[in-house]
C-alpha cells in the first residue's frame, strides 16, 4: 500500500472518530419522582421537618385547597386548663382531629389543631399538600392509629410535653384511579410501633400542637402497647 493511500485512510478514520465524539448526547437522569413523606419519615431521624422540607414540591392547587384552614385566628374557642388533666383532655381532642386529617387531606383545618407559627403547623401542611397532590389518603375503616399517653409534663405555663406509644395499622390508598374500574389502590400497609414526644403550646385559653418528634420506631418489634 502506497504512503499516500495510507495517509488518506488515516485522515478518513480520524474524521469519522471526531464527528462521532462531537455528536454524542449527554445522559439525562429524571429526578422528578415524588417522595412520599409518610414513608420517608419512617426512615428519617424524626418528623420535625427534615423528612418533608428537602426536595418536596407541592402544587398551587393543593395549597389553595388547604388554605381555608391555614389562617391564624381560626382556632375553636375551647378552654383547656393548664393542668395535667387539662393537657390530656386537649391532646385527646387534637390527636383525634390530627388522625382524621389523613382521611380527607384537602379538608383538614390545620390552624384549628396547631399553634401559631409552630413547626407542626408547617410540617402537617406540607405533608397534607403532598397527599392532596398525589391523591393518597387513609380510610376510617381500614386500619387505625392506636395511641396511649405514657407521661405528661408541664415545663412552663404555656408548654406541655407528652410521650405517647403508637401502634399504627393504617393503610394508605392511592385514589388517583378511584373513578375507574380499578378503584382505590393499596399504596402502603406497613405496621409501625412508635414512641413519640409531642409538645403542646398554650394559645390563649386552649392548647395547640407545637411539634412531634419520634423517639423510637419499628416495623417489626412491638416495644410498647397502647
Amino acid at each position: 500500500m502506497s504512503l499516500a493511500l495510507r495517509r488518506g485512510l488515516c485522515a478518513v478514520a480520524f474524521t469519522l472518530f471526531a464527528t462521532s465524539c462531537a455528536s454524542s448526547s449527554p445522559l439525562v437522569f429524571d429526578a422528578s419522582t415524588p417522595v412520599d413523606p409518610a414513608l420517608a419519615s419512617e426512615s428519617a431521624g424524626d418528623e420535625t421537618g427534615d423528612d418533608l422540607g428537602g426536595g418536596l414540591s407541592t402544587s398551587t392547587q393543593a395549597e389553595d385547597e388547604l388554605s381555608s384552614g391555614g389562617g391564624d385566628g381560626e382556632r375553636e374557642a375551647t378552654t383547656d386548663p393548664a393542668t395535667q388533666s387539662g393537657v390530656e383532655s386537649a391532646f385527646t381532642r387534637l390527636m383525634s382531629a390530627w388522625i382524621d386529617c389523613f382521611h380527607r387531606p384537602a379538608r383538614c383545618e390545620v390552624a384549628r389543631l396547631t399553634a401559631s407559627s409552630s413547626p407542626e403547623r408547617q410540617r402537617l401542611t406540607e405533608s397534607l399538600n403532598f397527599y392532596v397532590t398525589e391523591k393518597i389518603r387513609t380510610k376510617p375503616d381500614e386500619g387505625r392509629l392506636q395511641w396511649n399517653v405514657e407521661s405528661v409534663s408541664l415545663p412552663s405555663n404555656d408548654r406541655a410535653r407528652l410521650v405517647t406509644c403508637e401502634y399504627d395499622t393504617r393503610i394508605f390508598f392511592d385514589t388517583s384511579m378511584a373513578d375507574t374500574e380499578f378503584g382505590d389502590i393499596i399504596f402502603d400497609t406497613t405496621v409501625w410501633t412508635r414512641r413519640v414526644e409531642w409538645t403542646l403550646a398554650r394559645d390563649g385559653e386552649s392548647w395547640g400542637l407545637w411539634s412531634r418528634r419520634i423517639e423510637r420506631r419499628s416495623p417489626v418489634a412491638r416495644f410498647c402497647t397502647p
